[in-house]
């Protein structure tokens, strides 16, 4: 395994030791559901509590789950789109593209829906995977599993979540990757031949 595919499936475990270490500082069993109000003390928040001294929370939420599906499905659609990403771009782009990508979903969630609850590595699937869809080849593995992804995303959305729509928090990671996406095509289309894409 190349090291920016093993860098993107260490993220994704990360989220699963995240569950585990949370569980059981919870005193739970690791399959029981983790409510959000408890989630806060680790960074989750709520949207109207978020300040400037708390913007690590934008991160540190991504890390953090309601339910235990849920979370296995986001680290498994993250480390399958993000290492088939690192076969077209270095694993720092690609990291990068998930965690600002997922900030800025949080942010979009808090500023949409200030009661509500903040937390899930959605928002930076979600950026992944519409880059995925223009850089990847419909062959690979990664890029149906951005479809995957991107199609429960959706029918949670709007089928069992209570919204009219499709969340905030959702939307703007999915335009923010599908922009990187077609930066990345515009200047990939305009490499010279023969350039070689740097891949660590």
């Amino acid at each position: 395994m190349a090291r920016g595919s093993a860098i993107l499936w260490i993220w994704a475990a990360s989220i699963v030791l995240v569950w585990i270490a949370v569980a059981v500082d919870l005193g739970q069993p690791l399959w029981m559901r983790q409510h959000s109000i408890d989630l806060t003390a680790y960074g989750a928040f709520e949207g109207r509590t978020l300040t400037a001294g708390h913007g690590w929370k934008l991160l540190a939420s991504q890390w953090l789950h309601v339910k235990f599906p849920h979370m296995l499905f986001n680290a498994a659609i993250l480390g399958l789109v993000g290492a088939a990403l690192t076969q077209r771009m270095n694993w720092v782009s690609v990291l990068t593209l998930g965690l600002i990508g997922g900030a800025c979903g949080q942010l979009a969630s808090a500023l949409a829906q200030p009661q509500a609850y903040v937390s899930g590595a959605s928002q930076a699937y979600l950026g992944l995977c519409a880059t995925a869809l223009l850089v990847l080849g419909r062959k690979s593995v990664g890029w149906w599993a951005a479809v995957v992804g991107i199609a429960v995303s959706v029918a949670l959305d709007l089928f069992l979540s209570g919204h009219e729509g499709i969340k905030p928090g959702h939307f703007v990671p999915f335009v923010i990757g599908l922009i990187v996406g077609g930066v990345f095509l515009l200047l990939d289309r305009h490499r010279p031949a023969g350039a070689v894409l740097r891949r660590t």
